[in-house]
């Protein structure tokens, strides 16, 4: 049993020690691909094209009709030409007025995405770079816990007994290396679900750099006016509101239909002349007059009003002012833990082994020091991603990175 444990410990070891293909991706680059790369932006894309040729087709105003009418009566034809036109009351300002509201209402829509996708971006750069560093916390785990395996197993040998320690330990050593190679399938996922989001072509695993940004400021009043000035979706939807109101403009301007006039023109070669004048045609308003398109553009114009009481001034700046105490709060502690906790463990440890290096202790004072050690990086791990998870929030309530409310835009 002992001796099949150093076998499993020397091929963990080896193992560890192989190349691996991974390429090292800072969260800048990341974040500047998936701007141009990221599914969403190209959707996003696609449908300001498709609602910029919509509203050109809007402004178009129909041609001319053209109707000839060729008869004979007696053997002496007549001939007759219609000359139509169209007409509509809101071709006359409104329509074009909606074009222009629309078009900035479909690139404020695009621009509105950029914000989802790099907090998108963010969060599965965040997710990978969380399996990867429990990877590392389980491979230092795993480097203490061989430490203690040789003296140990020298003093079982001498007949000292700590037989079953030394299986309790094989144990532990097995588990660390058993949960680190678990958590391989999930990093080649992570990895694969970044990929997809960055348009990254390279087959080969990424490695993410610890994601922690620039700091906090001291306080929130600027990170407040931000997000009520500059949230992208609630720039969206004023103008989403603003293009639904004036399509309700044109709705009922339009609501008794449209117009036909022209000029008539009649050759009778009988008398020899031609007779011109002037007609119109028009719809009778006795069934409906537009109701459909009038109540579907003021649906429109409350469902935008209804989702920007989301984005009021005092609601956005209120929640801003949560997230950002929340997200100081756990930064500092995942700071302080991180910097000092986990660092007067490791002395503990390493004053532990050199004292038995020197005869001066025995291993059943560094057994513990070394679960204490195993617990408290663990820990830090978890204050560490509940801090990333709090700057994820505050972005969201921001409606855009942090860096861009600091003043440093992603480029």
């Amino acid at each position: 049993m002992i001796k099949y444990n150093i076998l499993l410990i020397l091929v963990w070891t080896l193992s560890a020690s192989l190349p691996i293909h991974a390429e090292v991706l800072p969260l800048s680059t990341a974040l500047r691909e998936g701007l141009k790369n990221h599914p969403d932006i190209l959707t996003a894309d696609a449908n300001l094209k498709i609602r910029l040729a919509e509203k050109l087709a809007f402004t178009q105003i129909p041609n001319p009709i053209l109707e000839a009418e060729f008869r004979t009566l007696t053997g002496k034809p007549a001939i007759e030409l219609r000359l139509m036109q169209p007409i509509k009351r809101s071709y006359f300002g409104l329509r074009q007025n909606y074009a222009i509201i629309e078009s900035a209402s479909a690139n404020a829509d695009a621009r509105a995405q950029v914000a989802g996708v790099l907090n998108d971006v963010y969060s599965r750069y965040v997710e990978l770079w969380i399996v990867q560093e429990l990877q590392s916390i389980r491979g230092k785990n795993r480097e203490d816990l061989v430490s203690l395996h040789e003296p140990m197993y020298k003093s079982v040998k001498a007949g000292l007994g700590g037989t079953v320690e030394l299986a309790l330990l094989d144990a532990e050593i097995a588990n660390e290396s058993t949960e680190a190679e678990a958590l391989e399938s999930q990093k080649l996922a992570r990895s694969a679900a970044l990929a997809r989001r960055i348009g990254y072509r390279s087959g080969n695993v990424i490695v993410v750099e610890r994601p922690s940004g620039l700091s906090l400021p001291s306080n929130s009043s600027g990170l407040e006016k931000f997000a009520v000035k500059r949230t992208p979706l609630r720039l969206a939807l004023l103008k989403r509101e603003q293009a639904a109101r004036a399509q309700l403009a044109i709705a009922q301007s339009d609501r008794f239909g449209s117009i036909q006039a022209g000029i008539l023109a009649e050759h009778d070669t009988d008398v020899g002349g031609t007779f011109l004048g002037l007609g119109f045609a028009f719809d009778l308003p006795l069934w409906n007059r537009n109701e459909a398109a009038i109540a579907g553009a003021q649906a429109s114009i409350d469902a935008a009003k209804g989702e920007l009481k989301q984005f009021e001034p005092a609601r956005v700046a209120a929640v801003v002012k949560l997230r950002y105490r929340s997200a100081l709060t756990a930064e500092q502690s995942a700071i302080r833990y991180r910097s000092e906790v986990v660092p007067l463990f490791e002395t503990a440890l390493s004053k532990a082994q050199e004292a038995m290096a020197k005869g001066q202790g025995g291993i059943s004072q560094i057994q513990p020091i070394i679960n204490r050690l195993t617990q408290t990086r663990m820990r830090a791990f978890e204050l560490s991603n509940a801090a990333l998870e709090a700057r994820a929030e505050l972005e969201g309530a921001l409606g855009g990175r942090l860096e861009e409310a600091l003043g440093f835009p992603i480029k």
